[in-house]
């Protein structure tokens, strides 16, 4: 009768088996029937965790990602709206260069009308070649 209390006591009783764990090398207790468990309670929420930083991280990198998009979009377009803005400039410096030229030759052909200056002949000679060379 005796043997059969110990038996009882000792299939009642919780065995349980020290183990090195496959990852950090720690030891820890398993069952024996746990043949396929070698990994440790820390390791497994330890990669749960990772897993779960690598998520959130992912999200972040893809909002960054999101916000630099935009942000160059945004720059596309101011870069569009000032190159606008220089050809409009650009274009506007060129003509009133040309309009300071052309009032320029009218004031000289005037003073030729008026005085028939040899000078005036002169200024107005060199006005049309520099016309020429800038807007040919």
């Amino acid at each position: 009768m005796v043997d059969e209390k110990n038996d009882n006591k000792n299939k009642s009783k919780l065995l349980l088996e020290l183990i090195n764990c496959s990852k950090c090398g720690n030891p820890f207790m398993r069952e024996p029937g746990e043949e396929d468990k070698t990994i440790c309670e820390n390791c497994i929420k330890l990669e749960q965790r990772k897993r779960e930083l690598q998520l959130g991280l992912f999200d972040k990198v893809i909002e960054m990602e999101n916000r630099m998009e935009q942000s160059i979009n945004e720059m596309k377009n101011q870069l569009k709206v000032a190159r606008g803005q220089f050809n409009k400039d650009f274009f506007l410096n060129k003509i009133k260069k040309r309009s300071e030229a052309l009032k320029k030759s009218i004031e000289l052909v005037e003073k030729i009308e008026e005085t028939n200056d040899e000078k005036y002949l002169e200024d107005y000679k060199k006005l049309f070649n520099k016309m020429k060379e800038e807007f040919s």
